[in-house]
């Protein structure tokens, strides 16, 4: 239950501080005085859209805070404990909010920060308040499908998980099958260009370092008569030395000198010893010079041979990746993307018969939750029926109206609720029921019965009077007292009866002070509660009728 509210620099209220006295409490006050802005405040403690307009003029911030009790085991401190926000056996928790002018909102749970989603999995279900716009909720039909569900408990919400689950399935599987089809219309041409592709390099049997191998070639090639010439002048220098010894003579002279000289110093064979191998140096050089001249003549027209291939594999790979290496790569990477579409040409009709087969299953789990629906809406129809009775609408009918749907993820169903308030009369969609009374207490009759369901400890009515008086007035009343003995009720009313019903009856009234209008609420007790439920009836009698009237309106 909710069992203190405090609100600073909010709207009009400059600092209020509400403490609840379960189980029924109603708050009255003239228009204006500020109940819808109380209302609005508790729809911001529970985690509604906050806008820094709804900031007191002058103030830099707002704060909200809500302090509630719920008894052990309830799933609440379960949550609570989970997260590190409170433990089971905790006599209060707090919830707070605090709006900033620079948009810097901040909530808190038990003082501790926490983001607005979390906040709200925890405030989610604490209160349910009922207002106006209720009424323009109940004529949406996907709302009175909602409700139709919430009555059917668990099995229902057991189906309708599976039915989300096979729309989830078909629909991917329709969605992937309906995109293949579209990129069919383009992979004919798209196979032809990938396999053109992997022609093209195969053909050109590309293989990493030839580019580089080619340009080396040509660059031997175009310069092969000054290589020649050069070869032929170190040929000479080593081997024939013309006019003067070449450098194989010249080396055969020194040993041999040396090998004399050592006959008579043998300590000169260590420098023969080291300058013996230089010969075998000298012949592999020779050797080599002469097999690079023998092979450096090209047949014929093989530097345009070499310019051309260097030209296909550069092309090929500016155009494929950079290099050899990367143009192989792509190849690789088309070749997989021709496989999937060739893949797909292969599977469409198995992948056809999946799709299939998942909106046959989904249609399966539509059927069986339609099922479910039909069962439901019976027991539906017969508890609103006899909240009619209790709400002096004994002639009115009510029928949850069921009809076939375009198949979605909650089913293949839509509820519109039909009502016929007087006997003989035509059973008409509630938008068409011109009585905002009769609006009023059929709203009133679905939350009641929604209640047992949903089990909301606390329930807050903002002028569910509206449009009623008289016997229907004293019927809401005795309803909503009903509703108290086992839920906490908050009521803002306009209605001396209901007024009456409350075991705590707390005023609204705007004040002005410092050339400011504030709100204040005080609680109201013996005489002054007399005075305000006269006020309420329509009257300023201090001792006439209408006192006497709500003197006995409180004694019931």
């Amino acid at each position: 239950m909710l069992e203190r509210l405090l609100i600073k620099q909010f709207a009009i209220i400059d600092q209020m501080e509400v403490d609840f006295a379960p189980p029924f409490t109603v708050l009255t006050g003239e228009t204006g005085a500020g109940k819808s802005i109380l209302i609005d405040a508790v729809t911001i403690l529970l985690g509604g859209r906050a806008q820094s307009e709804m900031i007191r003029h002058g103030a830099e911030k707002a704060y909200i805070e809500g302090v509630f009790s719920f008894p052990a085991g309830h799933p609440v401190w379960r949550q609570l404990a989970e997260s590190g926000w409170g433990e089971e056996g905790e006599e209060a928790f707090a919830l707070s909010r605090e709006l900033s002018q620079n948009g810097k909102n901040a909530c808190r749970i038990n003082g501790c920060a926490a983001t607005l989603s979390q906040y709200r999995r925890i405030a989610l279900g604490l209160l349910d308040i009922h207002g106006q716009h209720d009424y323009q909720q109940l004529m949406q039909s996907q709302r009175q499908l909602e409700i139709l569900d919430a009555f059917g408990g668990q099995a229902l919400r057991e189906s309708k998980a599976r039915v989300r689950e096979a729309y989830r399935e078909w629909k991917n599987k329709e969605d992937a099958l309906a995109a293949a089809r579209e990129k069919q219309k383009t992979s004919a041409a798209q196979k032809d260009f990938l396999a053109f592709q992997i022609r093209e390099i195969d053909e050109a049997r590309l293989s990493p370092g030839e580019a580089e191998g080619l340009t080396l070639e040509i660059q031997r090639l175009t310069h092969s008569q000054k290589i020649l010439r050069h070869l032929e002048q170190a040929h000479q220098a080593l081997l024939d030395g013309g006019e003067t010894a070449s450098a194989y003579d010249q080396l055969s002279r020194a040993l041999r000198q040396l090998r004399d000289a050592a006959k008579y110093d043998p300590a000169l064979s260590g420098v023969q010893d080291r300058l013996e191998p230089a010969t075998y140096i000298l012949d592999e050089a020779i050797r080599e010079i002469g097999q690079y001249r023998d092979q450096l003549e090209p047949g014929p027209g093989r530097l345009e041979e070499a310019e051309n291939r260097l030209y296909q594999i550069r092309s090929l790979c500016k155009k494929y990746g950079g290099d050899e290496g990367a143009a192989l790569a792509h190849r690789q990477a088309i070749a997989e993307d021709l496989a999937g579409l060739e893949e797909f040409f292969s599977r469409e009709e198995e992948w056809a018969a999946e799709t299939a087969a998942a909106e046959k299953a989904y249609l399966a789990q539509a059927m069986e939750l339609r099922r479910l629906r039909l069962e439901i809406k019976a027991r539906l129809e017969g508890e609103i029926d006899r909240e009619f009775l209790d709400l002096s609408m004994a002639a009115a009918h009510f029928v949850a109206n069921l009809e076939e749907r375009a198949p979605g993820s909650q089913g293949i169903d839509g509820a519109e609720f039909l009502i016929s308030t007087n006997a003989g009369e035509p059973f008409l969609p509630l938008a068409k029921i011109a009585s905002g009374g009769e609006l009023s207490r059929i709203t009133l009759a679905m939350k009641r019965v929604l209640a047992a369901i949903e089990a909301c400890e606390t329930m807050i009515f903002d002028e569910i009077d509206s449009g009623i008086g008289g016997v229907a007035a004293q019927r809401v009343a005795e309803k909503l007292w009903s509703i108290s003995r086992s839920q906490q009720v908050i009521c803002v009313t306009h209605t001396a009866v209901i007024a009456a019903r409350a075991n705590q009856h707390l005023a609204l009234e705007k004040e002005e002070s410092r050339g400011r209008t504030r709100t204040a609420i005080r609680a109201l007790v013996g005489e002054a509660r007399v005075d305000e439920l006269v006020r309420m009836l329509g009257g300023q009698d201090a001792s006439g009728d209408l006192r006497r009237h709500a003197r006995a309106l409180l004694e019931v």
